[in-house]
């Protein structure tokens, strides 16, 4: 949940997400495709707390979620609701922005959510005490670090990084995003794109979501195993 960058094109838009986590975390349960509130979604899912960490639903809207809001913060290990699974729940709204707002989230650690609405862009911030919310521009590409991982200085670079590829690769496919999501860098695992600090975390897996007029799909990575596994729903013409 640490790395995420989005890219729209003429129908549609993609939406990548390199997930972070400690070595010692159970493997994700494989993307599948899931009803919440009469809504079909398709996320990968924690096996522990049964959330995830990214969700991609029918009618081609999308979320995904990064630890930390705009700092790091002091873990105090005192929350009963996971954030995966504030994901979840928030997916099952049609309006995942009215339901960020009235969401109780006291018991939750503090997040970021990215979530494409209706064919808008939005960030969603959960600070431990306050929620944040606002539209951004869903014609640019943009890329978002976890807040907990990497600070402002690092943020700048890979944001750095993001727009270099970006002036490089004008009109990019998903096979070219997933090759900047396992490349980008500059050789230093601790903040790199694909990540290692002492394995003990590392970057376990990318998952990319297509969405668009004719298609809605995720493509999922496991870095560990080096496989690969495409979900969609069957079909979307109606919704978009």
């Amino acid at each position: 949940m640490c790395t995420v960058t989005y890219y729209p094109y003429s129908n549609g838009y993609y939406l990548l997400s390199n997930r972070d986590e400690k070595l010692t975390r159970k493997k994700a349960i494989l993307p599948a495709q899931y009803t919440i509130n009469d809504t079909s979604v398709i996320f990968p899912k924690d096996p522990i707390a049964g959330g995830t960490w990214i969700a991609l639903k029918e009618n081609g809207d999308a979320l995904c979620l990064l630890n930390g809001a705009f700092t790091n913060f002091i873990d105090t290990g005192n929350y009963s609701v996971s954030r995966g699974a504030i994901v979840k729940e928030i997916a099952g709204w049609y309006d995942m922005i009215a339901a960020f707002q009235a969401i109780y989230l006291e018991d939750t650690a503090p997040f970021t959510l990215i979530a494409v609405n209706n064919s808008k862009l939005w960030e969603c911030r959960w600070d431990g005490k306050k929620k944040y919310y606002k539209k951004i521009k869903e014609d640019i590409p943009h890329i978002w670090s976890s807040a907990t991982l990497y600070d402002e200085k690092q943020k700048s670079q890979r944001e750095e990084w993001f727009s270099a590829w970006v002036a490089q690769n004008p009109c990019p496919g998903i096979y070219s995003l997933f090759n900047f999501h396992k490349s980008a860098g500059v050789g230093n695992p601790a903040i790199d794109l694909i990540m290692n600090r002492e394995d003990k975390l590392s970057t376990v897996s990318i998952t990319g979501i297509i969405a668009n007029s004719s298609e809605c799909l995720m493509q999922y990575l496991d870095l560990k195993n080096n496989d690969s596994t495409t979900i969609s729903f069957a079909d979307r013409k109606e919704y978009i």
